[in-house]
């Protein structure tokens, strides 16, 4: 990693994880004043362009209108208003936070990182990770309840459901984003793990790795959260982890530094 940013700020391009903390970092970082990400968290554009999950989305955008719809029609328009926004007084970071973009492929992360860099702005890529169990199981209790279903097992049966084309399975699979991430940024890549995320030796690194002075964040505020009720059947565990298998083996590689079982409870069924 390559600590501060250039004379003309920093752009982030937030990867994900999915209920990661993703929200949570987003709003810590825009209560910086060094800090504008502009109008939202996620501006939803390369997934819309690229992605098949992102066509329902395209198609919302391009029927509101607005900015969105000019990024997705000129995507130097989006380079431009971010540049814009670094020119600034005083700010040195902005940032499109789109978890959907850990789907985006090795020449898509390199074409955004080098359009950026003829700005003269530096481009950076955040990841945050998490138990794949727990992100998972978070991501389900967020759909059901948002479904309006109250049945009970309604998340474990959809757990025990997931297909390999399935969004939970392709937003848990660390491993590929890991390495498109690699390829397409190099060491201008923050990777992260939930677990981790809430505490200032980590917002320390953070806020170095961007260029912002660190500042102190509000632990108690929570964000975007899914409320857990009870605990799943050890059955339903060992499945997750048995899918997922890969995704654990190429995180502890990546990171043989991190103590990945003390962080990731579920390892324990490998």
């Amino acid at each position: 990693m390559t600590a501060g940013a250039t004379a003309s700020g920093t752009f982030l391009l937030g990867l994900g994880a999915q209920k990661a903390g993703t929200a949570w970092m987003h709003r810590y970082l825009e209560s910086s004043a060094q800090c504008d990400p502009g109008f939202r968290k996620e501006y939803h554009v390369w997934d819309a362009l690229d992605l098949p999950s992102g066509r329902v989305v395209r198609e919302r955008i391009e029927k509101q209108g607005g900015d969105r719809a000019r990024f997705l029609s000129d995507p130097g328009a989006y380079v431009d208003y971010f540049a814009g926004l670094l020119e600034r007084d005083g700010i040195r970071l902005t940032a499109d936070i789109t978890p959907s973009y850990a789907g985006l492929s090795v020449d898509r992360l390199t074409g955004i990182r080098r359009s950026f860099e003829q700005r003269g702005v530096r481009p950076v890529a955040v990841y945050l990770m998490r138990d794949p169990v727990e992100r998972a199981w978070s991501a389900v209790r967020m759909d059901v309840r948002r479904s309006g279903n109250t049945d009970e097992g309604a998340v474990e049966g959809r757990l025990r459901m997931i297909a390999p084309d399935d969004q939970y399975e392709r937003r848990t699979r660390y491993d590929l984003t890991i390495a498109a991430a690699d390829r397409a940024f190099g060491d201008e890549v923050f990777f992260g793990f939930y677990e981790r995320l809430f505490d200032e030796a980590t917002l320390r690194d953070l806020c170095g790795f961007l260029g912002l002075d660190f500042h102190q964040p509000d632990f108690g505020r929570q964000v975007n959260v899914s409320p857990k009720e009870g605990e799943l059947a050890e059955d339903t565990v060992r499945g997750l982890v048995a899918r997922f298998a890969p995704v654990y083996e190429a995180v502890a590689a990546r990171f043989p530094d991190v103590d990945l079982p003390a962080l990731w409870p579920s390892m324990r069924y490998l």
